[in-house]
């Protein structure tokens, strides 16, 4: 795995990490795959421009949980972001922050077969995008 980390918009660090899930386990190649990862966290604002990214490159959106372990919580934000920024929604999928580790948003991973990379940081999808297709280890991989 690559990490590719990304403080502002145009600065960028890049270093190299073993394959491996939080718990210690190797990543399964059980499929490729680009996936964003987001918080409720992040300002609305934000978060709509960084998910309509996400939509036009079909590219899915995810967060860790509920927002305060509350389901109607949850669901006014999406219905909030929904009719106000036009946006799709969002997938809600530990299990994926858990595999790839992710503990800081936003977070753009790229898995290719056992290997994956991850940028982190305010940093243009577009932008995210092309920084693994020229130093990851998934640039060989749409």
């Amino acid at each position: 795995m690559k990490r590719l980390h990304a403080a502002l918009l145009l600065s960028a660090c890049f270093a190299s990490l073993p394959v491996l899930a939080e718990d210690g386990t190797q990543v399964t190649s059980t499929e490729n795959e680009t996936a964003y990862f987001l918080s409720s966290s992040l300002p609305d604002k934000e978060v709509a421009i960084l998910m309509k990214a996400a939509e036009e490159k079909h590219i899915p959106v995810y967060f860790r949980g509920l927002i305060s372990d509350n389901m109607d919580q949850t669901a006014k934000y999406m219905l909030n972001l929904i009719t106000t920024n036009k946006v799709r929604g969002i997938q809600i999928d530990p299990v994926r922050f858990e595999r790839y580790g992710v503990k800081q948003v936003p977070a753009l991973v790229r898995k290719c077969g056992d290997h994956f990379d991850i940028v982190y940081g305010n940093v243009a999808l577009n932008q995210a995008l092309d920084m693994i297709s020229q130093r990851g280890d998934c640039r060989d991989n749409p």
